[in-house]
């Protein structure tokens, strides 16, 4: 009976991790999707990453006011540049993972890149898990030189 109780109380611990590692894979491969669909062919799918009330927030350097997007509006600049014919993208440095129940907040330095011009600042996303998988909810970021 112990014996049983034991071995069921480890399968059931076992499982917890592998559920956790899990979870944490495919937070993870939301993050990397998010730099690695960011291009003129993937666009689209790019866009399914985020909850559909997603905000989007920036500091805006010449008003000094916060600008905010919706998913559409975010999306459509995104498009704009892509459509205009630019070469372009983004990629992490320094990410991590902040996780919770559920939940979770990353934090990186971030490099745009258009053509051979590089501008470097930093990005939070938070996240949160549904039964369809992780979503972004809520993204903020800011250049650390305004151009």
């Amino acid at each position: 009976m112990i014996r049983s109780a034991v071995i069921a109380g480890a399968m059931l611990m076992l499982a917890a991790a592998a559920s956790a590692q899990t979870k944490a894979r495919t937070l993870e491969q939301t993050v990397a999707d998010y730099v690695g669909l960011y291009n003129r062919s993937h666009l689209e799918e790019w866009k399914t990453l985020f909850h559909p009330d997603v905000l989007i927030a920036f500091p805006d350097d010449e008003s000094g006011t916060i600008v905010t997007r919706d998913l559409e509006k975010f999306y459509g600049a995104q498009k704009r540049f892509f459509d205009s014919g630019a070469e372009g993208g983004e990629r992490l440095e320094n990410v991590q993972f902040h996780a919770g129940r559920r939940i979770a907040r990353v934090t990186a330095d971030f490099i745009f890149w258009e053509g051979k011009k590089e501008s470097r600042g930093k990005l939070g996303l938070h996240l949160v898990e549904s039964a369809g998988g992780w979503k972004i909810v809520a993204v903020v970021f800011s250049y650390d030189h305004p151009d």
